[in-house]
C-alpha cells in the first residue's frame, strides 16, 4: 500500500506549479481528501476539518500571494499510512510584491486511498517524530 500512498501524494502536488493551477485543481484535490479530513497548517497552527475546511485553508493561504508554487524536493514513505512531502513554497506577496521562500515538511496520513490528515512542519525531525508516534 505504501507505493500507492506515495503516488497519491505526488498526484496531490502535481498542480502546485502556480496559484492559478492550484485553484483550478482544487475540486480534484478535495476529492482526494476524506470527507472528515483534518488539515493542519504550519503558519498559524489552525486545524481545518472536512473538505470545506481544506477549501478554506487553500483559499486563505493563496489570497496572500500574487503567485505561489510548491517545489517538491522529495516524497518519502514513512511506513504504515504516513507519507512525508518535503518542498519549498515560493510566493510573491500580494501586497508587498516581495518573493518569499519557505521550506516545509508536510506529513500526510492516507487510508483507503484518501488523505485523512495533513500536518505541516518546518522541521524535518519534528515531522518524522510525528510519523513515528502515529504508527
Amino acid at each position: 500500500m505504501s507505493q500507492e500512498n506515495v503516488e497519491l501524494a505526488a498526484h496531490l502536488y502535481e498542480p502546485a506549479t502556480s496559484k492559478a493551477s492550484m485553484l483550478d485543481a482544487l475540486p480534484g484535490t478535495l476529492e482526494l481528501c476524506h470527507p472528515e479530513v483534518e488539515w493542519t497548517t504550519g503558519e498559524d497552527g489552525l486545524t481545518y476539518r472536512g473538505r470545506e475546511g481544506v477549501r478554506e485553508a487553500f483559499q486563505r493561504w493563496l489570497e496572500s500571494f500574487e503567485d505561489y508554487r510548491f517545489e517538491i524536493q522529495r516524497i518519502a514513505d514513512c511506513g504504515g499510512d504516513q507519507v512525508l512531502v518535503v518542498g519549498t513554497g515560493v510566493g510573491t506577496g500580494a501586497r508587498s510584491g516581495v518573493e518569499v521562500r519557505s521550506k516545509s515538511h508536510e506529513l500526510l496520513t492516507i487510508r483507503t486511498g484518501m488523505i485523512v490528515r495533513r500536518r505541516e512542519f518546518y522541521d524535518e525531525h519534528e515531522a518524522l517524530e510525528a510519523a513515528r508516534q502515529a504508527e
